[in-house]
């Protein structure tokens, strides 16, 4: 399994304070599981007490240092594997809502944090030894992961006032339920009681693309997603994602991606060595 998807590392028990190097790019997500003790973040000074678990998206993770006697295990998460464990359920809003931003999951109750010092081990496990790996077995343990953060922590609601930003974050949640119905624009426009224009004044001023775009761009994560990590055929994952066949699909995947979903295919799945960064589809590129 690619490096792409996940990655781990242990911290041992700091014996002074120190700070933390991460091992995977600036392009993961990090998450760290602070087992004990305290971690401070060194642009403010701000201290964290463990157990706790914290989550960095893209680019978002500061400067981190242990305090003298904390140890941490600290999860990289590639931009495909948190996309699985969000999944397309009526609960993958909440999921994205939480992992759009920064956030610090307290957990005093000795249940939750046995529950995540259990999860944080299995998914190291299935990441250590090669004949264990799967993306399958991975993303679920991510997913009970970012349930249970959820259940501690809820994202601050959009401040009162801001209208566009509101508007644009109801938007992307009703995309996320129903990119693979299809729905015309003037159904996402009617649901969240604002007229097509508004919405596409709004998407284009906030992300400068369109509301249709933006839909489109998802779905083709999706499709990337399924066409690098599943053996499905082409006809199952047109079906899958609302299509009413392959070749509908095909269409729609090349004028996106400049590229058919089988020569996408066989390109993700060569051996490591090439820099696909551009090729694949990023969670933290759909805004």
């Amino acid at each position: 399994m690619k490096d792409s998807y996940a990655r781990a590392q242990l911290e041992q028990e700091a014996l002074h304070d120190r700070a933390v190097r991460i091992h995977h790019p600036e392009s993961y997500s990090t998450m760290l599981f602070l087992e004990q003790g305290r971690l401070a973040r060194d642009e403010t000074g701000l201290e964290i007490d463990g157990p706790a678990l914290c989550f960095w998206p893209p680019g978002g993770r500061p400067p981190l240092r242990l305090v003298a006697g904390a140890r941490a295990r600290i999860l990289g998460l590639g931009d495909t594997i948190v996309l699985d464990a969000i999944g397309a359920r009526a609960e993958s809003v909440h999921l994205r809502m939480l992992v759009e931003q920064s956030f610090l999951a307290p957990l005093p109750e000795a249940d939750l944090r046995d529950q995540v010092d259990t999860l944080i081990g299995w998914f190291v496990k299935e990441l250590a030894e090669e004949e264990r790996q799967s993306p399958m077995s991975l993303s679920a343990i991510l997913r009970l992961l970012f349930i249970g953060a959820l259940r501690v922590y809820r994202p601050e609601p959009a401040e009162t006032g801001a209208e566009l930003t509101s508007v644009l974050r109801r938007f992307r949640h009703l995309v996320e339920l129903h990119y693979r119905e299809h729905w015309p624009m003037s159904r996402y426009a009617e649901e969240l009681g604002v007229d097509y224009d508004r919405l596409q004044r709004i998407c284009k001023r906030e992300v400068g693309r369109s509301p249709g775009e933006l839909v489109h761009e998802r779905l083709t994560a999706e499709a990337k997603a399924r066409l690098e990590n599943t053996g499905l055929p082409l006809k199952r994952i047109a079906a899958d994602l609302g299509f009413a066949d392959a070749t509908r699909f095909s269409h729609f995947f090349k004028r996106r991606a400049d590229i058919s979903p089988g020569a996408y295919r066989a390109i993700v799945r060569r051996p490591q060595g090439e820099d696909l960064t551009e090729l694949r589809r990023g969670f933290s590129d759909w805004p």
